[in-house]
């Protein structure tokens, strides 16, 4: 009777642990480690090569639904509202920036109309396990204008610290994000110009560990 009832414990936490794993899906699992970077170690500085590289995950919620925003904070105010939920602070994603020679516009603000976000030239590659390859950021959006990826450095490390977004990388230029693209001039997704999605047809599962690997130009 005893051994009968100590296998039956024993199923049962196996049984508890394979619920815990959520079936199977993509965990964002913080062991996994993706060009250098993790949930534990998010942000990678290379100086010599001016590379900043972001540890990121997929939010499928954007395969379907429209967004501005590329590579926010988690824990910003926009943190779930991004194609890529990063595990770094705007704070830290700026210094790195500087760190490596990175040259901030600043002139996108609050009050300007239609700007065009100016600052540092950026190239942005993202990969992930199994990728074999790095692709670049624009082919893993779908932008329904057609008008592609600039990306620049925009700087406005105040606002982002005092608005509290968490924004890294929004996809039009953006008084508040870091970075944005200057593509697209302020305001072109508000006002309808523009709808951009995640390229489910590219970038693999929600919650699967991406790295978002930004160098100068």
């Amino acid at each position: 009777m005893k051994k009968v009832l100590l296998a039956l414990l024993a199923g049962l936490a196996v049984l508890l642990a394979a619920c815990g794993n959520g079936g199977g899906a993509p965990s964002g699992a913080g062991a996994k480690t993706v060009a250098g970077v993790s949930r534990e170690n998010p942000l990678l500085v290379n100086k010599e090569q001016k590379t900043v590289t972001v540890y990121t995950e997929v939010n499928g919620k954007y395969f379907t639904t429209p967004t501005r925003h590329g590579v926010v904070f988690k824990d910003g105010s926009n943190g779930d509202k991004a194609i890529l939920k990063a595990w770094v602070s705007p704070q830290d994603f700026y210094k790195a920036l500087m760190d490596i020679g990175g040259v901030p516009g600043n002139n996108v603000t609050l009050e300007t109309k239609n700007a065009v976000v100016e600052g540092s030239d950026l190239q942005m590659k993202v990969t992930w396990e199994g990728a074999g390859r790095e692709y670049d950021f624009a082919q893993i959006v779908k932008d329904d204008a057609g008008q592609g990826f600039k990306p620049r450095f925009g700087g406005n490390e105040e606002r982002a610290v005092a608005k509290k977004t968490g924004c890294i990388f929004c996809l039009d230029s953006c008084p508040v994000g870091i970075t944005s693209n200057a593509a697209y001039p302020q305001g072109s997704f508000d006002s309808g110009k523009v709808k951009f999605f995640g390229n489910q047809e590219l970038l693999p599962p929600d919650g699967t560990p991406v790295a978002v690997i930004f160098s100068l130009k």
